[in-house]
């Protein structure tokens, strides 16, 4: 029997201090920027001086990435909270999400063409507005103005980006040229992905229709929620399973695994590496950027940059430069729901699936089955005490739920993918994409049923912040604990 590996993950304390000074530079009343800047500088002299104590030379770097975290914290958030002018005025926009209609209105992204800001826009509902899409450039007539909502959507909307929120009648809009002074390339090239992942859902829709099965197909595969009912997400929500409508980690793995049995792997491997970190970031850049799914890339990337260089693998350390990296470009990435619950299920697979082969010795190593149970205790594990926190429920049933669900989620990725390669050629297409469509349905009558079990759900939960740090604190002492006996047995 193996023993357990060591845990290395020496950017841990460096990154956990980053997190708190972004966490400090949220605060509506904290320290002024130019204050902080100074202390940060006057920590890294000192830290230069004393590097014959490491201890304290390791502590005053600490230090500094909580002061470096706050002055990004505080950056972000001076970006967000613009001066908008209290009169109407004219505002060139670019559409920069597919129209979402919510009754009277129709609901997109938008970014200022001069400043690239990101606003809420709202349109009247009406025939115009929903045939808008990604890239179109309207000239509004309209107040733009702060976010008017509060609470934890307000967190979510500031977590994504929006700066604003407009509200335009019907006749104070109309197509204008494209001007995008003040947008980023990165926004740019963003836009054109989004709009070639709508021509693809155009052509998926028109040949599966608009039923569950297409609903399913768009969020799993190309990461389009905007087709799945409300009724779809409470079953898959009571069945455990709403992992799977999200594009996640698990997503682009699978992807990931399907190009790397395509490409080969002993000759050409640096090029074989590129194509694949190419057509990884391509499809982050379909399915719209969640951060789950950028999560993955750049754990991705960090491994194939390791295995070009010959490097050793951290896989822990690499989960914390990761978050480490994420953070330090969006400081409010922290605040998301979707990046916590991310992290905190790899982090919580890679602490504790090592360790159950030795907690049961005849636990068999290789099977399917056997794996597929631990990463799904160990996911729970990991994200149940931050879904009571948001959700206010736990789902018992999970680990039944994902027997059937994971490899129906593999199948649907993989004969999708074959199907979206097919997309010049419409009779191939036609009959490929009745596999995925047929599998969707599959997926959808066992969560139903799943959903439907005897306490399939226990709601009205309402654990408070410190409830959560306790029972992660209790989640770690656990894990210690298994680690201990895991070593002393193998060392027996």
């Amino acid at each position: 029997m193996k023993s357990p590996k060591p845990i290395l993950a020496p950017l841990l304390l460096p990154t956990v201090s980053l997190a708190l000074g972004i966490t400090g530079g949220r605060e509506p009343e904290g320290l002024p920027p130019l204050l902080v800047g100074g202390l940060l500088l006057a920590f890294l002299l000192l830290a230069f001086f004393l590097s014959r104590w490491h201890k304290l030379q390791s502590l005053l770097l600490c230090l500094c990435c909580t002061m470096l975290g706050y002055l990004l914290s505080a950056h972000y958030k001076m970006q967000l909270h613009a001066d908008w002018p209290p009169q109407r005025g004219y505002w060139h926009v670019v559409v920069s999400s597919n129209p979402s209609p919510r009754g009277k209105t129709v609901s997109m992204d938008a970014l200022l063409s001069r400043t690239g800001r990101k606003i809420q826009l709202r349109l009247m509902n009406d025939e115009r507005s929903c045939q808008l899409a990604p890239g179109d450039c309207l000239e509004i007539c309209s107040t733009v103005k702060p976010l008017s909502v509060h609470g934890s959507y307000r967190t979510y909307l500031e977590c994504q980006g929006y700066a604003g929120e407009a509200f335009v009648w019907y006749d104070d809009w109309q197509h204008a040229s494209f001007e995008a002074g003040g947008i980023s390339l990165t926004d740019r090239v963003r836009i054109f992905f989004l709009q070639q992942r709508g021509r693809l859902l155009r052509l998926v829709r028109a040949r599966v229709g608009e039923d569950e099965a297409y609903s399913l197909l768009a969020a799993m595969a190309l990461g389009d929620k905007q087709a799945v009912s409300r009724e779809q997400k409470e079953q898959f929500s009571t069945a455990g399973t709403s992992h799977l409508l999200a594009l996640s980690g698990l997503h682009l793995g699978i992807i990931y695994m399907l190009l790397a049995r395509l490409l080969p792997r002993r000759r050409l491997k640096g090029l074989s590496q590129l194509l694949l970190l190419a057509a990884v970031w391509a499809f982050v850049l379909l399915a719209g950027m969640p951060l789950s799914v950028v999560r993955s890339a750049t754990m991705i990337s960090l491994y194939a940059l390791a295995l070009l260089l010959n490097r050793g693998r951290a896989p822990l350390n690499t989960l914390v430069l990761t978050a480490g990296l994420m953070l330090l470009a969006r400081p409010y990435s922290l605040f998301d729901v979707g990046f916590q619950l991310s992290f905190s299920s790899v982090a919580a697979i890679l602490l504790f699936v090592p360790l159950f082969p030795q907690s049961v010795p005849r636990l068999p190593h290789s099977s399917f089955l056997v794996t597929m149970t631990t990463v799904s205790i160990a996911a729970q594990i990991g994200t149940a005490p931050l879904v009571a926190y948001h959700f206010g429920r736990f789902s018992p049933w999970f680990l039944l739920a994902n027997y059937v669900s994971i490899p129906l989620a593999m199948l649907i990725l993989y004969t999708m993918f074959f199907s979206l390669l097919c997309c010049w050629w419409p009779q191939a297409l036609s009959l490929l994409i009745s596999v995925p469509a047929t599998l969707a349905s599959w997926l959808s009558a066992w969560t139903r049923w799943v959903a439907a079990l005897p306490s399939a759900s226990i709601g009205g939960l309402k654990p408070t912040v410190l409830h959560v740090l306790l029972l992660y604190l209790i989640i770690l002492s656990s894990w210690a604990i298994l680690r201990y006996f895991a070593i002393h047995r193998v060392a027996k």
